[in-house]
């Protein structure tokens, strides 16, 4: 009855208590999960959106693609100017859309992610607090290690995958802008641009970016799973380490 007792005060009144940084991943782990599942969601119905503005675009005859936009859309019978505007600006929202909703999505992918890590912080709290409840309910002296230099750069490399992901979004919404003044143009006003000029010049902005920019997302994404694999290292230190602690306690060593 001692024991239990003993066992009881320990929970009641723990001996050692979360650090800082477990209390508030304890509070952030959920709302970072739903937030990424939602931003997810969200993209693939702007996906479906996209898709079907895009099915509309292609359905139209190629000739009608490249001279909408311009007089020629009209003399050639495929109707009026604000019809050719509007596949314009059709071609207008697949670019421009499809510029930033592959970051938007990979930010989603990294929110949950990154709940996945508070979690395991939460989780290393919890081992912290029942560590110290065991050594507490059983008399002994209270043992709490310094922690490894996994627990301190696992959060280090979640905020750094973070800030890199919302990094490539603001980078993409910059990209979509572009995308949108470029082509908002008759595509034979754009092929017809001259070296040199400043079409041709966003059009090589726009494809150099693009090929750094897939990169960058993933570099973002490697730094948040590494840090997940940081913090399940905590985990494993942490319970081989409580392992021989309670080993000590019961061959009577302090």
């Amino acid at each position: 009855m001692a024991t239990y007792d003993a066992a009881a005060e320990a929970i009641a009144r723990p001996a050692v208590r979360v650090t800082g940084m477990q209390a508030m991943a304890s509070r952030m782990w959920a709302p970072f999960i739903i937030m990424g599942v939602l931003v997810v969601l969200a993209s693939f119905v702007i996906g479906v959106i996209v898709a079907q503005v895009s099915a509309d675009y292609f359905g139209e005859a190629a000739a009608a693609r490249e001279t909408a936009g311009s007089q020629a859309f009209v003399d050639q019978g495929f109707g009026s100017p604000a019809e050719g505007k509007e596949l314009v600006d059709k071609k207008v929202f697949i670019e421009s859309t499809s510029a930033w909703l592959t970051p938007f999505t990979f930010l989603g992918l990294g929110l949950i992610l990154g709940g996945i890590t508070f979690l395991l912080a939460t989780i290393l709290g919890t081992l912290r607090v029942a560590g110290g409840n065991v050594q507490q309910a059983l008399g002994t002296n209270i043992v709490v290690p310094s922690p490894p230099v996994t627990a301190r750069l696992f959060p280090m490399f979640m905020m750094m995958g973070l800030m890199i992901l919302i990094g490539a979004l603001a980078i993409g919404i910059i990209l979509a802008i572009l995308n949108a003044d470029y082509w908002d143009h008759s595509i034979v006003v754009l092929n017809a641009a001259p070296a040199g000029s400043g079409l041709v010049s966003d059009l090589g902005t726009i494809r150099a970016v693009e090929t750094w920019l897939n990169p960058f997302k993933f570099v973002g994404m490697a730094l948040l799973l590494s840090g997940i694999g940081l913090a399940l290292t905590t985990i494993v230190w942490t319970l081989r380490f409580q392992s021989r602690r309670l080993l000590d306690i019961l061959a009577g060593r302090p």
